[in-house]
């Protein structure tokens, strides 16, 4: 068991870094165009900076929990068939989904991502996004071990599932 002490500082660097990677991808010159275009509702530039806050979030927990060995990323809708996703929908899953592949679940792990949901959630808050739901700013992140990953159980069948398809973003 190990204590962790949360600092809404490593959310807002997290954040910062996101954008700029964002502004990058979307061919902005600079973050505040990035976050315009957020704030627009522009739900393509608003992808760009999800996955790099999956990254970021992904390389956080790995640095703090030895028993992380991987992360990915994947999208719930393919998982359920749901094709109701884009533009002009309200989004129905989190949008930040991690399947954290673990040597043992820990309630200490599952604390953490918990805090960093919700400075996460106040960030993106911020953005204004005209579109977004609160399940728009949620990071929802899946514990997987080993036995579940062997039995194709859970999440564990998720990680190499040929439909689902999730993205391994950050390794030990």
């Amino acid at each position: 068991m190990y204590t962790i002490a949360f600092e809404k500082s490593v959310v807002s660097r997290m954040f910062d870094e996101a954008i700029e990677f964002c502004a990058e991808k979307s061919g902005f010159n600079g973050p505040e165009k990035a976050r315009q275009a957020i704030g627009n509702g522009d739900c393509c530039v608003c992808e760009y900076l999800r996955y790099a806050l999956a990254r970021q979030v992904a390389e956080y927990l790995g640095s703090i929990d030895e028993s992380i060995t991987a992360i990915y990323s994947y999208e719930p809708e393919y998982a359920t068939g749901s094709d109701s996703m884009g533009p002009g929908h309200p989004r129905t899953q989190p949008a930040m989904n991690l399947i954290a592949r673990v040597n043992r679940k820990s309630a200490a792990l599952s604390s953490v991502v918990a805090s960093l949901s919700t400075a996460l959630d106040e960030n993106l808050r911020q953005l204004g996004c005209p579109h977004a739901n609160a399940l728009c700013r949620e990071l929802a992140v899946h514990l997987a071990d080993e036995e579940d990953v062997r039995r194709r159980m859970g999440y564990g069948a998720l990680i190499n599932s040929l439909y689902v398809g999730p993205i391994e973003v950050w390794h030990r």
